[in-house]
């Protein structure tokens, strides 16, 4: 091979940032060493990688796209393989690249990197969060390792270990007459005013709910920040509905009340999902191993608003 591993990070930054300069801030080396590994693989390969735009930055070509797909599963592989090297003397270490939905960010995060981090000091942990379409995108794409989302929008390929059942529950405002009372249903709630979250899978997760009883709900408010939903929630502008019940959410103080809805509705699965091939990294396995104990412990029923035995489902 005519180039280093060196250079096909630094050929990796140059595509994924589509500037010399970026990429050398990334990777704190010259925009010269930059340029010369992008003209060394493109003088090995014998074709034009890249346009070079005045003022733009880098444009890849086809070639570049397609070389540049070989050269991120490459350096992938890697990093892996880095990884566990090292783990071979002891516990795991290296990097664990951790993506997590969003909104639930604040409330499964903390269990999962407080025990990695007690368990396993030295992985160091790379954390992506997005919506449930970009978790998927990379999952698919190998830009994270693992991810905590949602069952229904992982990828049906991909390995997927529940750690909890989350049956979906009403943030009611406190000047609702609906507060007061212990449960709600889908019908107490559809024409009354709504703050719903508006964000990729979540918009018609919670749409479809109505559609199933034939209803439709009234959706005054969106908002793509779920802290954002439940301020506006405290400040009467509407009800929302959520499928995790935070530790704050059931402070009379909180500005509203959580009720869980009563009838038939749809429950959310929330785990770890990750690609079967990564599931031989060291790193990979011993974060499956630890989320399989936290599921076995219950460690997430905190978050869990269960509907009260006299409720109806």
């Amino acid at each position: 091979m005519k180039f280093t591993l060196k250079q096909l990070r630094y050929f990796d930054a140059a595509l994924r940032l589509g500037s010399i300069a970026r990429a050398s801030e990334e990777m704190n080396i010259s925009q010269s060493s930059v340029t010369a590994a992008l003209d060394l693989i493109e003088q090995s390969i014998g074709q034009e990688l890249f346009r070079r735009i005045p003022a733009k930055g880098i444009i890849a070509t086809q070639a570049g796209q397609d070389v540049g797909k070989r050269v991120s599963a490459f350096l992938e592989q890697a990093r892996l393989f880095e990884s566990d090297l090292l783990s071979l003397t002891g516990d795991p270490t290296g990097t664990l690249r951790l993506g997590c939905y969003e909104p639930t960010a604040p409330f499964v995060l903390p269990p999962l990197m407080k025990q990695i981090a007690a368990t396993y000091p030295d992985i160091r942990i790379d954390l992506k969060e997005g919506n449930m379409h970009q978790i998927a995108d990379w999952l698919r794409s190998n830009t994270v390792d693992v991810a905590l989302t949602y069952q229904a929008e992982t990828p049906s390929e991909m390995p997927f270990l529940p750690l909890f059942h989350a049956r979906p529950w009403a943030l009611i405002p406190h000047n609702s007459p609906l507060s007061q009372q212990t449960s709600v249903s889908l019908q107490d709630l559809k024409d009354e005013p709504m703050v719903a979250l508006d964000l990729p899978a979540a918009k018609s997760y919670f749409e479809e709910m109505f559609q199933i009883q034939g209803l439709v709900p009234n959706v005054a408010h969106t908002t793509q920040s779920s802290a954002v939903l439940r301020g506006m929630v405290a400040g009467q502008f509407g009800y929302s509905i959520l499928n995790i019940c935070g530790p704050n959410d059931r402070d009379k103080h909180a500005g509203y009340a959580a009720l869980p809805i009563n009838g038939a509705v749809k429950t959310q699965t929330f785990g770890l999902a990750y690609s079967a091939v990564l599931q031989q990294s060291t790193i990979v396995d011993a974060v499956i191993k630890i989320c399989e104990v936290l599921a076995a412990k219950q460690k997430f029923s905190h978050l869990l608003l269960e509907p009260t035995s006299e409720v109806d489902q």
